[in-house]
């Protein structure tokens, strides 16, 4: 295939150009590619982009498949112009255990339309579990989602696995804050305080010292708190969500359960010291925390109501809103969103539009212009607290090694097309 007429994000900036595709890989990039007989894509000064790398999705499935399922949570992903997904391990049953790491993957190679990635999740009693694993990646989290953990777990998994990766919010600090809450009533914003900005700067704080002193890279996800920043070092790296980036707490007040997430949204000054942070790159990626679940599990108290916000479909659109805006460059959010996330994780074949690489891109319209309408999205999850933004700059077309897989709102791949992404998380 030669693609014609292109705008094409490199990692040296933007060129107008072409990029011939032999196969899965691309095979040229440049002014003007002679090759003939070839299949010709016209995206008449489209701009293309790299397929997004997103290291954080939840996909729910084995029995939650109500909530979401790995083909209508990979159809989401491809409709957001995300070619790799990395999953988290708090499905039920959770991915604690070799065999239930391995069922995922059969799950995912027959389910998904894109490639992917699992994380295996570790607590204080199944370390031996993670040792055994030959793709010793994984998630702890310090809250407790997925058991008993303490600050020696991060210690252990630190000189076990490639790749640690930290929900970071001290579970001790939750539940002291908890005891000091009167009342909550139908007061969402209470969430804010129960998981305050100190319980996960010290969260940070703490892992990051453990990280140092053993001289091992430590990641650590969504972080939200100014506080938190402070305490970053050259062996952490960290992501952002969008919903950090563009809501604050009033978000809580006015769509209650909608917004609910962990860790919670924050303040103004939180969501400014975020955006600093990240444009003076001390924040390594972007990723969507892509959390869905049913409208009866948000319909609850603010105590009970499940947290989390399906975000694969709004992340990309929202990033190029951002960039028509002039907060972000393009050049940014393709580091942020495909080169970055790509290396952290290995992923030598994936991140960037270069000769030998991946055939994944995604070709955007950025003068489209639209609104968040969670009735359309292919996630199951209709809900979104960025219901009726408006945004300009959407995904028009996606390849996924060198497949048209998306195309005028079409899927063109079928489920099982996506394959085990060759990184970290997979060999």
């Amino acid at each position: 295939m030669l693609i014609k007429n292109a705008k094409i994000a490199t990692p040296s900036g933007i060129i107008s150009g072409e990029i011939l595709i032999e196969g899965e890989k691309i095979a040229a990039v440049g002014k003007a590619i002679k090759a003939r007989g070839e299949e010709k894509l016209n995206l008449k000064g489209k701009l293309v982009i790299p397929g997004i790398v997103d290291m954080h999705v939840h996909m729910r499935d084995f029995t939650e498949r109500h909530k979401e399922d790995l083909t209508s949570g990979s159809r989401a992903a491809l409709a957001g112009g995300v070619t790799t997904f990395f999953e988290m391990p708090n499905t039920r049953p959770a991915i604690t255990t070799a065999s239930t790491y391995q069922r995922r993957l059969a799950l995912a190679n027959r389910k998904s339309l894109v490639d992917f990635g699992i994380y295996f999740g570790v607590t204080k009693e199944n370390l031996p579990e993670l040792a055994k694993l030959s793709p010793k990646a994984c998630k702890i989290y310090l809250d407790g989602t997925l058991g008993e953990v303490d600050y020696t777990t991060v210690e252990e998994a630190l000189k076990i696995a490639s790749f640690v990766a930290v929900h970071a919010e001290d579970g001790a600090t939750i539940a002291r804050n908890m005891k000091k809450i009167k009342s909550v009533g139908n007061d969402f914003t209470k969430h804010c305080e129960i998981r305050s900005p100190e319980a996960e700067s010290i969260a940070v704080e703490k892992v990051a010292q453990i990280a140092a002193r053993l001289k091992k890279r430590v990641h650590i996800c969504h972080i939200s708190a100014a506080k938190a920043l402070d305490y970053l070092n050259e062996h952490t790296t960290c992501e952002v969500t969008p919903h950090h980036l563009l809501l604050t707490r009033k978000a809580l007040a006015e769509m209650g359960s909608y917004a609910k997430t962990n860790p919670p949204l924050r303040s103004t000054g939180d969501v400014a010291a975020l955006w600093s942070a990240l444009k003076e790159g001390r924040i390594s990626c972007i990723a969507s925390d892509h959390a869905p679940h049913s409208l009866a599990d948000k319909d609850d108290s603010p105590l009970e109501a499940a947290s989390g916000i399906p975000n694969l479909e709004t992340m990309l659109p929202l990033l190029l809103t951002m960039v028509n805006r002039g907060r972000l460059s393009v050049s940014e959010l393709v580091k942020l969103c495909c080169e970055a996330p790509a290396k952290l994780l290995g992923l030598e074949n994936k991140g960037s539009i270069l000769p030998g690489k991946d055939a994944d891109l995604v070709v955007v319209d950025m003068r489209r212009e639209g609104v968040v309408s969670a009735e359309d999205f292919h996630s199951k999850a209709k809900y979104s607290p960025f219901e009726g933004w408006r945004l300009r700059g959407a995904v028009d077309t996606v390849l996924l090694r060198g497949e048209i897989a998306y195309q005028d709102e079409d899927f063109l791949v079928k489920p099982g097309y996506g394959k085990p992404a060759l990184g970290l998380l997979s060999h």
